[in-house]
């Protein structure tokens, strides 16, 4: 969420490379804003609760770190909405105005906070949920919020392993079709048609993904980012969709 930009390119017919001018910080930042007025309603409750407990020095302590993360996290949002609207001259300018705002510090203390809410809940295992006075309805909110907070985090952590796996074994067992990483950082050029290419591999059983089928007959094309398909189902792609098939990288088409 926190990388919603735009581009602006300037107007060139040429086959040149047209670098963006400018970059423009639109980033409304509405999930990270919800998440910070979660960390502060969750703040009041555990003040108002857990402070009415005879014992209540770790629960000091957590409160005191909530407050430093919400905090902390309050003071990240409000200087991206500061800037919100900002043109920059560059990626690498909006990179380094961020880096200035330690963002690393808000997993520092959201880390430290969950260790010390997982190490309550490891000491007063197994959970008892009482409400009959003020103290234990924090006490048992406390509870609960960390319960949810370790389901979340197992999901997440299941679904990952899952999303790696699939795509470690996508891109060993279909070699010829990883994402290349290029060094492009605005739209392709090509001309319709898109010239042969003109090498021995055209004849590896390869699969063009346009029509997902395999054929040595038919010629094949490669676009400047290193992808390639069958001639005439790339040049009609980029006809209907100016865009690469597999990386998704905008392409100009000039027709000649």
């Amino acid at each position: 969420m926190d990388f919603a930009i735009d581009f602006y390119f300037g107007n060139n017919n040429s086959n040149e490379i047209v670098m963006p001018p400018r970059f423009v910080y639109d980033d409304y930042r509405f999930f990270s804003k919800m998440y910070v007025f979660l960390k502060l309603l969750g703040l009041t409750t555990y003040t108002t609760t857990l402070m009415s407990c005879h014992r209540s020095d770790l629960y000091i302590v957590m409160v005191v770190f909530m407050y430093i993360a919400a905090m902390n996290s309050l003071r990240y949002e409000y200087e991206h909405s500061r800037r919100y609207g900002t043109i920059f001259s560059s990626v690498e300018e909006f990179q380094e105005w961020k880096i200035k705002l330690w963002p690393k510090s808000r997993i520092t203390f959201s880390m430290i906070e969950l260790g010390i809410k997982m190490g309550y809940f490891i000491k007063s295992f197994p959970p008892q949920f009482q409400f009959n006075n003020l103290c234990e309805v924090g006490d048992s909110i406390l509870k609960i919020h960390t319960l949810a907070l370790l389901g979340i985090y197992i999901i997440m952590g299941m679904f990952c392993v899952c999303l790696l796996t699939t795509s470690y074994c996508y891109s060993f067992s279909r070699p010829d079709l990883i994402i290349q990483n290029i060094n492009i950082s605005s739209p392709i050029h090509v001309t319709i048609p898109i010239p042969i290419l003109l090498t021995d591999n055209n004849n590896n059983n390869d699969e063009c993904c346009i029509c997902l089928d395999i054929s040595n007959n038919e010629s094949w094309s490669m676009l400047p980012c290193g992808h390639k398909f069958h001639s005439s189902c790339v040049s009609s792609w980029l006809l209907q969709q100016q865009r690469c098939p597999l990386c998704r990288y905008d392409v100009i088409v000039n027709t000649s």
